[in-house]
């Protein structure tokens, strides 16, 4: 039987699912939007073959893509589709299939700003430590903070700020994250001295991110206790924490090494302005 690219519908969600899967730690960010948003609110994308889908795409558009395509040649197959149907943005996916996509779908005419070498990276047992003086949740009242914070955060990252670009959909994203209890921060002396983001929270595994230490906090260990603290928290309901990270981030890779994060499947961040 053929193998085609198209748009996955109201229909497809338990083929989807079967697929995603496969792996779920890899997974995870695609597993709980999926979980989130019905299939007629989101664009996924899918080489088929009859009923099974063989790899698949997220997009959102002019904003992020995200692959699961364990046969790169099935990645390559949904960048030519997306050619004539959508503009390059950011893509995040396991490397080998990242690259193969994003050569089909920007086809040499698009230069991306940025091009990582990202890795997934997997915690499976609880960290040690001592309880952190100042770690907590974020309140309401801080995030105003935290918006601010969360932009610098991502400039350094991805070189474009949210917080500038786009201040009433950045600070809306904030407030609800704060709301849902998704934002930890450690706070001395009336100041936030590390804040970071819990993304995907399943029954399956979590996911984190969003890490920052404003710079005249930095090098006191503060990183490393905040994430060690959070991922206490977070083992005691959830199998496995992941995060990703820039390899080229030697002082972020440190951190997560010395809680006990280990080295997963190599990842390709891609972005463009």
């Amino acid at each position: 039987m053929a193998i085609k690219v198209q748009r996955l519908g109201l229909g497809w969600e338990a083929a989807i699912e079967k697929r995603l899967l496969d792996d779920v730690e890899v997974n995870l960010f695609l597993l709980g939007f999926r979980r989130l948003h019905e299939l007629d609110q989101a664009r996924w994308y899918g080489a088929v073959e009859g009923d099974r889908v063989l790899g698949l795409a997220l997009l959102v558009p002019d904003r992020l893509l995200v692959p699961w395509c364990p046969d790169p040649s099935h990645a390559m197959a949904i960048g030519l589709h997306l050619r004539t149907r959508a503009d390059p943005c950011m893509l995040v996916g396991p490397r080998e299939a990242g690259d193969a996509l994003w050569e089909a779908w920007a086809g040499g005419h698009v230069s991306p700003d940025r091009f990582y070498d990202q890795r997934l990276y997997v915690l499976r047992r609880p960290p040690v430590g001592d309880p952190v003086p100042g770690f907590r949740r974020a309140r309401m009242s801080e995030w105003r903070q935290i918006a601010l914070y969360s932009g610098v955060m991502e400039d350094e990252d991805l070189g474009r700020n949210p917080h500038h670009d786009f201040p009433a959909l950045h600070e809306r994203v904030v407030r609800e994250r704060v709301r849902n209890g998704r934002t930890w921060l450690i706070v001395r002396n009336r100041q936030i001295v590390f804040q970071i983001n819990i993304g995907t929270a399943l029954d399956i595994g979590a996911q984190i991110g969003g890490t920052y230490v404003p710079p005249l906090h930095r090098g006191l260990g503060y990183a490393t206790q905040g994430t060690r603290a959070l991922c206490q928290h977070l083992m005691d309901h959830h199998p496995f924490v992941s995060l990703h990270v820039n390899e080229a981030n030697t002082p972020a890779v440190r951190v997560y090494e010395k809680v006990g994060f280990h080295r997963s499947m190599p990842f390709r961040l891609i972005t463009i302005r």
